[in-house]
């Protein structure tokens, strides 16, 4: 990976199982960081994909817990987010989806070539915004013959009404962003809505790394590739994948996933797990979080076939 030199307060020393590095794809900076198994070598490598308004980090403590698992874990805060946007300095502007994908692609060969020697499957995992990316992106028959499977947390494949304008003016987004899509939007999501962890709350709010801002270009591409996958790439998804999603999610739909699940080919090996919680963070939830991340862990141990082999479920 092209390494490039970072100095100041987001420079993080770890220990010998953990990297931060930061690298330069396509003329963009990119905070990224490696959690490598604690006691023995990979089953799995896992690139994990974080959400909209939040930064890579936030999943520390769930990436470790893979690593105790012996699943090598690399994540990167998004072009706009965390800690890559404060650098580029356009706080979320993701740009086109399109451009993302390229960009997961780069990370996830480079990734993939750096441990060569495991010779072990790869896996993606996204919350929210970034489990609409990483269905997508395993949706491309280009990527999902390299994918052992897919991990969506409260994917964002219908954005609760609450959160988002009346339809007319989505629309009226969707068309302006075609011509100008650098105009700057907020989304009107309450921090509240997302965890009754108080503990996770008020990181988040406090944190330097959050912010609750993008473009109508880059919102634009959100929804119109959370309307694809629903509706139409789902028919033809061919990668073993696992929805969760709190089924009175204030912030994301469970109706989308449950859309996006029932698309999918009966012969598909997959799992949608809907638990009776009204938060959007269903990984800090007390009641929720192990139970979840169990399921994640037992969906990994259950596909560590390679991706060009059928399952042995």
């Amino acid at each position: 990976m092209n390494k490039t030199n970072q100095e100041g307060p987001d420079v993080i020393t770890l220990g010998p199982n953990e990297l931060v590095e930061w690298v330069t794809y396509e003329d963009t900076e990119y905070y990224t960081r490696t959690y490598n198994p604690v006691n023995s070598s990979p089953i799995a490598n896992l690139l994990l994909i974080h959400g909209f308004g939040e930064h890579s980090d936030r999943y520390e403590a769930m990436a470790r817990k893979f690593a105790a698992e012996n699943i090598r874990v690399f994540a990167f805060d998004l072009k706009g987010f965390g800690k890559t946007g404060r650098k580029q300095g356009q706080l979320g502007n993701i740009g086109p989806f399109e451009n993302t994908y390229k960009t997961i692609h780069h990370f996830s060969k480079e990734l993939q070539a750096k441990f060569s020697s495991d010779q072990v499957p790869l896996f993606l995992y996204g919350h929210s915004m970034g489990g609409c990316i990483v269905l997508n992106y395993a949706a491309i028959p280009e990527h999902s013959s390299e994918l052992a499977g897919v991990i969506a947390s409260s994917p964002a494949l219908l954005t609760n009404p609450e959160v988002m304008p009346p339809a007319f003016v989505v629309s009226a987004l969707k068309m302006v962003s075609r011509v100008f899509p650098s105009i700057p939007i907020s989304s009107k999501i309450d921090p509240d809505d997302l965890t009754s962890n108080q503990v996770e709350l008020e990181k988040f709010k406090q944190s330097f790394y959050n912010y609750n801002l993008s473009n109508i270009g880059s919102v634009s591409s959100m929804l119109e590739q959370g309307d694809l996958c629903r509706t139409q790439k789902s028919k033809s998804f061919s990668v073993p994948c696992l929805v969760a999603h709190g089924k009175g999610d204030k912030v994301t739909s469970s109706n989308g996933s449950t859309e996006f699940y029932n698309n999918l080919p009966s012969s598909l090996d997959k799992k949608l797990v809907v638990p009776d919680s009204n938060y959007h963070e269903l990984h800090f939830e007390q009641d929720f979080r192990d139970m979840i991340i169990g399921e994640y862990l037992l969906f990994i141990k259950s596909h560590l076939h390679s991706p060009s082999q059928p399952s042995s479920q």
